[in-house]
């Protein structure tokens, strides 16, 4: 009882630590027409992967923290819209256009990255900015705890 009780408090402060090792990939972004969303690209991720806004433009402020040239693309509802290829390091910002709801795929065009992981969505609207949800997790203790009582033997 006494390391549930622990384990419950450890649990408790690490938010607070500033980290979030949480294995959700959803994340909301700011919510109104004009707001900036940060997109960051590496081997061979988009993060966040999945963003959640209410309709209207947008500016993504697209950073290659990787170290291979990387792109992102979005297939809004009027069109696809891409950056230039970023260099590593290099950043550029992308205007997106997303009236109405709906949900838009994002990627990198690069050769191959698409394939390898590289991609995400983009969630106007209904289930948007103004209801994001996060995938709920499960931590390793909790998983070891299940069927025993929640006392971990």
């Amino acid at each position: 009882m006494r390391r549930l009780l622990l384990l419950t408090l450890a649990l408790g402060l690490v938010p607070a630590c500033g980290g979030d090792d949480s294995t959700s990939e959803e994340a909301s972004s700011p919510s109104g027409s004009g707001a900036d969303v940060n997109v960051s690209l590496s081997e061979y991720m988009i993060d966040p992967s999945a963003i959640a806004v209410d309709p209207g433009s947008y500016t993504f402020h697209v950073v290659n923290d990787g170290s291979t040239t990387h792109a992102l693309e979005v297939e809004g509802p009027n069109g696809e819209v891409e950056t230039e290829d970023l260099e590593p390091g290099e950043s550029a910002d992308l205007t997106v256009d997303l009236q109405g709801d709906g949900e838009f795929e994002m990627y990198c065009p690069v050769d191959g990255h698409r394939e390898r992981g590289m991609e995400g969505t983009i969630t106007a609207g209904a289930g948007g900015a103004g209801g994001a949800t996060t995938d709920e997790t499960t931590t390793e203790d909790e998983d070891e705890d299940k069927g025993t009582g929640g006392y971990g033997y």
